[in-house]
């Protein structure tokens, strides 16, 4: 407990430290272009979290070995992060950094996906020589969703947080280590501590601090790490199909945008406001409302794996559920004006 306030406590301090050196620096979002708001922020969310987070990590009473290949690859993402909000580094440089981190993950700290699960009710389905790519392939995917979901205030920071309660409370549940434990929870405070300057509030109309690619990179990373770990290397049953519900929201968008993109014969990493928030904001809702209503639907689907997990229900009901979640999100996806056009009317 002292480390998880000790975590948020840091990340709530270094905002405002690090406010004027970001200035001084020129780390900071401009207004204009695609961007919403009307003043220059500083980019220093990703930097606050790691230092709480960093600093908290030396309070668990705990080996915390295993967890070389977290804190290094992070570290690693921290920094391509703050070059690329400097001098906006190239697409195929900050892919490059993810397959490498993710890479340090499955060699160094041997944290792969070995199983699915019994996805089609016969037998558990291994993945075998397919471990190593298929856990790279499914970390750098995360990673891009929660650095696109970085698009309004408080988005990502808050569906991270909401991953990472489901994730925390998975492993108490589940009786995973104290080690594990204790890393999920001072990640969880540090990005909380974050959100006090970047979810939007009544009497906040606007952040005032972002994360910036090195805290969107950084924490979809972290999330992939934890929950490959979870599932896969912890001694704790919860489903692989479960983990898949928590973190479906997200991955689900950049998805069907890279489908949809890839269709159109266009990068996938291209950049567009077709993403689910984007909808919403252009259908009228608020930035807070938008926010607040996808952390709902997050917080829903996370349940529900969770629930699933905790009742026993088959693998495959919880895998044929995913299904139609899918379907509805990439009919929302290609019919994305349609969708606003009914929800302005409604």
């Amino acid at each position: 407990m002292a480390a998880i306030l000790a975590a948020f406590l840091f990340a709530v301090v270094a905002v405002p430290v690090l406010r004027r050196p970001a200035h001084a620096v020129n780390l900071v979002d401009r207004p204009g272009g695609r961007k919403n708001h009307d003043r220059e922020v500083p980019l220093i969310g990703g930097l606050a979290m790691f230092l709480g987070f960093a600093v908290a990590m030396l309070m668990i009473e705990a080996s915390l070995r295993p967890y070389a290949s977290l804190i290094v690859g992070m570290g690693i993402l921290l920094m391509v992060g703050v070059i690329d909000d400097l001098i906006d580094m190239s697409a195929s440089a900050k892919l490059s950094a993810q397959v490498l981190v993710a890479i340090l993950m499955v060699s160094w700290g041997e944290v792969q996906i070995h199983t699915l699960g019994d996805l089609v009710g016969v037998k558990p389905i291994e993945m075998g020589e397919w471990a190593i790519p298929f856990t790279v392939l499914c970390t750098v995917l995360l990673i891009n969703a929660i650095n696109m979901a970085d698009g309004t205030d408080g988005l990502a920071g808050g569906l991270v947080a909401v991953a990472l309660a489901m994730l925390l409370t998975a492993g108490i549940l589940g009786g995973a280590s104290r080690a594990f434990v204790g890393v999920a929870g001072v990640l969880m405070a540090a990005v909380i501590g974050f959100l006090c300057y970047n979810l939007r509030v009544p009497g906040r109309p606007c952040a005032t601090a972002f994360m910036g690619d090195s805290g969107s990179m950084m924490l979809g990373f972290a999330l992939a790490w934890l929950a490959v770990y979870l599932s896969q290397v912890e001694d704790v049953s919860i489903y692989p199909v479960s983990i898949a519900w928590i973190l479906v929201l997200p991955v689900l968008d950049v998805l069907t945008l890279y489908i949809r993109r890839i269709m159109k014969g266009r990068s996938p990493f291209s950049a567009d406001r077709e993403h689910l928030h984007h909808v919403l904001l252009r259908s009228g809702f608020s930035v807070m409302v938008t926010v607040w209503v996808l952390i709902l639907v997050m917080t829903i689907f996370g349940l529900i794996g969770m629930a699933g997990w905790r009742q026993g229900w088959p693998e495959w009901w919880l895998f044929l559920g995913l299904i139609p979640v899918f379907i509805g999100q990439y009919l929302c996806s290609i019919r994305a004006w349609r969708l606003m056009r009914y929800l302005k009317k409604r």
